[in-house]
């Protein structure tokens, strides 16, 4: 071999292109995982479309070679997955290629999260707070906090959790699902709240997971309630929440008056499906106080609505926790630009007080607004 080809032949080695042992989507989410391996190290990644605030997030997994003695900044700067430093990493003098046969991903319940399994083992952990501060992940081969990992030890809380979601995975392919035990227990309870159901609607287009619409036509108002979509935890809640449990489960609702025609009613309740996605689809969650656009029914004044249970004349259907979180339900009332303006503006327990003085007039869209 000449000089020449030797050259060439070195510089292939010393910038080979990473190849992807795994690739897969969340269940739940616009979340791709993906495990990296080059010549040097291997990385494990999630990462969403540029339209998200998800961005990437990733997790050093293992040295291939030698560690370095100082963090490797030039590399990272010059695109190249960095190596761990000497000091934090258990196998100072590298570890051999991850094999893509032994590869798995469990993702966490609400898809935004995950674990990756290497030989039945955890190796690394993306939470969804990955990418704040200096925090990436955990990975098995790390001594302590580095910034591209941090040990996983074994008293991390997210080993269990990981466990209870493999759990949940399973259970979706059981005889009997979450989806057909839960459906007819939340039926119940808004029968008992709302009266007996006069349509259902199938809302989940035959995707998974299942959804369904309880639609009770009442003298004086259309009751329309979600069922099933409890069933799966909304994502980034615990990034903002200490106590998620307590917010991460949602139904929706939405009471109009009769004065609405059969095919707003349809409308209505495609308007409720579509909704009903929204957190997972967007990788975000809904909660109390939150507003979002309202147009399925041809009004040029009520186009958004406030997410709430507050409001003194809302029925107040009490579901039952699910896998040890609280489920709320949350009524979609009807609001103006204005108010929506008003919410923004001001403190969100203005806007329910001004609405509890209307009484039953917030479930009519010819209402006066209150602002």
């Amino acid at each position: 071999m000449n000089f020449l080809k030797k050259l060439i032949t070195s510089y292939k080695d010393k910038f080979q292109k990473p190849e992807i042992l795994l690739e897969e989507e969340s269940p739940t989410c616009p979340i791709t995982a993906i495990v990296e391996q080059d010549h040097r190290v291997v990385y494990f990644y999630l990462f969403a479309s540029q339209n998200s605030n998800f961005g990437m997030k990733s997790c050093w997994v293992r040295n291939l070679v030698e560690a370095p003695d100082e963090s490797e900044i030039g590399t990272m700067l010059n695109g190249k997955a960095p190596l761990m430093p000497k000091q934090f990493c258990k196998f100072p003098n590298g570890q051999k290629p991850l094999d893509a046969y032994d590869l798995k991903i469990i993702w966490t319940e609400e898809g935004d999260a995950a674990a990756l399994k290497y030989q039945g083992e955890i190796v690394a952990i993306i939470p969804s707070w990955s990418g704040e501060g200096d925090f990436h992940g955990y990975a098995r081969d790390v001594i302590g906090q580095s910034n591209l990992a941090w040990e996983i030890g074994t008293s991390n809380v997210f080993l269990e959790r990981i466990e209870k979601a493999k759990e949940f995975w399973q259970s979706w392919g059981d005889d009997l699902n979450p989806f057909q035990i839960q459906q007819p227990q939340i039926l119940k309870i808004y029968e008992e709240t709302f009266g007996k159901q006069d349509t259902y609607y199938a809302i989940d287009g035959g995707e998974w997971p299942p959804k369904g619409l309880y639609l009770r036509k009442g003298t004086s108002k259309n009751v329309f309630a979600t069922v099933g979509v409890s069933l799966v935890p909304m994502p980034t809640v615990e990034m903002y929440f200490e106590k998620s449990h307590e917010l991460n489960r949602i139904e929706l609702g939405l009471i109009l008056n009769t004065s609405i025609s059969e095919s707003d009613l349809q409308e209505t309740a495609n308007y409720i499906s579509g909704q009903s996605s929204l957190p997972w689809n967007n990788i975000t969650f809904l909660g109390e106080g939150h507003t979002i656009n309202f147009k399925p029914i041809q009004n040029s004044i009520f186009n958004a609505v406030i997410l709430t249970n507050k409001l003194d004349v809302l029925p107040k259907p009490e579901l039952e926790d699910y896998r040890s979180s609280k489920v709320n339900f949350l009524w979609m009332v009807p609001i103006s630009e204005k108010e929506r303006k008003f919410v923004m503006e001001n403190d969100k327990s203005d806007i329910i007080h001004r609405l509890n003085k209307i009484g039953n007039e917030v479930f009519s869209l010819d209402r006066e607004e209150v602002v």
